[in-house]
């Protein structure tokens, strides 16, 4: 045996990859910083087979919008096959309604069940089965103040953060109403809910939760003139910063029209104001206003006007060949190919939803200390 130091890349490639997929993706994510060779090879499409199946988990009321509960994963190959074997029955373990999905980071999933005062959040990997229950955090959601969340992954510090902004309204002489925004932060496996100093004079609304990219949340906000900002939560030094907004805001119908997304690696805008068509406006540079361009334009069609206008509409992904996966209000899933120009509505699921991207993994809740773990 040859008495020359032998490294870790010096094993064939088909061995490293079956190691590198069975890392948790903290250590992963450490892993890809030692060496440009690591990097390249957690890009390479055997890894992503092997490490974990990208998916789009889809929560359900039942149809009759009773209190049944379920996440449905469909798996991202074209197809869109659902396997129902994989079906959670949540109303067998979270019997509140209703709960809302507020997003997935690294297999895992954040729930948040509100109703009057009570507002808990729940953290579940569908792959292990594996679920934790946050404490209650302090200032309860009481009408005319709002609150939002957001679910992120700190990368310099490796930590899980679920971001709570609390919104308190505030009447001056005048009876001039504007909202005060704070937000309080979970670490999970630390156990507590802290709240961040600082505040900012913006409004987060009730509904739309934070969406993910370079380490931090971001949300479609709206100033104490009703003006429309983009808000971005930096989840490593946990500091508010606002920038402009993507164009052809319309003050009458931003609520309705409007959603913010991630389109490839940039922030992108939906705003389906317009009748005769809906827009997709892509910062190109993040943070810089001048890089907006609008990316894709579909024309509604008189037959698909009944199911496509004047509604909110969410971008949910990406895919591989360039197809454009969005959800309609909480109706239904459909596709759009920018250079086909096709449309199609998907029956995969219909009926009061809410959708995310999601890519699993088998990492376990367990490993982190000072939580208590539930298991299906």
């Amino acid at each position: 045996m040859s008495e020359e130091a032998t490294s870790l890349m010096d094993l064939p490639s088909p061995i490293l990859l079956q190691i590198l997929s069975t890392l948790p993706p903290t250590t992963l994510l450490y892993v890809k910083t030692l060496s440009k060779s690591f990097l390249n090879l957690t890009l390479d499409s055997e890894f992503t087979k092997l490490s974990r199946s990208a998916s789009i988990i889809i929560h359900q009321l039942h149809s009759n919008r009773t209190n049944t509960l379920k996440i449905l994963k469909f798996v991202v190959d074209n197809n869109f096959d659902h396997d129902p074997i994989v079906d959670l029955d949540l109303q067998l373990y979270f019997p509140a309604d209703p709960v809302f999905l507020v997003g997935s980071v690294h297999g895992f999933v954040c729930f948040n069940y509100f109703f009057g005062d009570v507002d808990s959040i729940y953290i579940l990997n569908p792959t292990t089965r594996e679920y934790i229950i946050l404490p209650e955090p302090q200032r309860v959601r009481k009408w005319p103040n709002l609150v939002t969340y957001g679910f992120g992954f700190d990368p310099v510090r490796f930590e899980y953060k679920v971001v709570r902004i609390y919104q308190e309204e505030i009447r001056d002489t005048n009876d001039f109403r504007y909202y005060k925004s704070e937000a309080q932060v979970y670490i999970i496996g630390k156990g507590y809910w802290r709240s961040c100093a600082g505040h900012v004079m913006l409004c987060f609304g009730c509904r739309a939760y934070g969406v993910k990219l370079y380490g931090k949340l971001h949300w479609l906000v709206s100033d104490a003139n009703g003006n429309e900002l983009l808000c971005s939560f930096n989840l490593e030094n946990e500091l508010f910063e606002s920038f402009p907004t993507a164009p052809m805001y319309n003050k009458k119908r931003y609520w309705d029209s409007r959603s913010l997304g991630v389109f490839g690696r940039c922030l992108c805008v939906c705003d389906n104001y317009v009748n005769t068509h809906f827009e997709v406006w892509v910062m190109k540079e993040y943070g810089i206003t001048s890089s907006w361009v609008k990316e894709i334009v579909i024309n509604i069609s008189p037959e698909c006007n009944n199911w496509l206008g004047n509604e909110m509409i969410y971008m949910l992904k990406v895919l591989e060949d360039g197809e454009v996966l969005f959800m309609w209000r909480d109706d239904f899933l459909f596709l759009h190919h920018p250079v086909k120009k096709t449309l199609k509505k998907l029956d995969v699921c219909t009926g009061n939803i809410l959708a995310t991207s999601h890519v699993s993994s088998s990492f376990s809740l367990k490993n982190f200390e000072g939580e208590v773990v539930n298991v299906f």
